[in-house]
């Protein structure tokens, strides 16, 4: 089931949670992430769990459908 959007759920990420994001969206593995933003894989981590929580979803594919829904609109 894909997720539906409510009030903007990317309105609710912080700016570095909407970097991450992006890079997911890009299909940028973790380590790649990390090299970008000179970051530590467990930091990585929790940044995609604190964006699966906020959008409603529960991996990159939800993720992804999430976004191009918004972008629909």
């Amino acid at each position: 089931m894909i997720p539906t959007i409510t009030n903007n759920q990317f309105e609710n990420l912080t700016k570095r949670e909407k970097e991450v994001l992006d890079y997911m969206l890009k299909g940028a593995l973790v380590k790649d992430i990390c090299k970008e933003l000179e970051l530590k894989s467990n930091t990585i981590s929790t940044f995609k769990k604190n964006i699966f929580k906020k959008t409603g979803t529960n991996n990159v594919i939800e993720l992804f459908r999430l976004a191009n829904q918004e972008l629909a609109k």
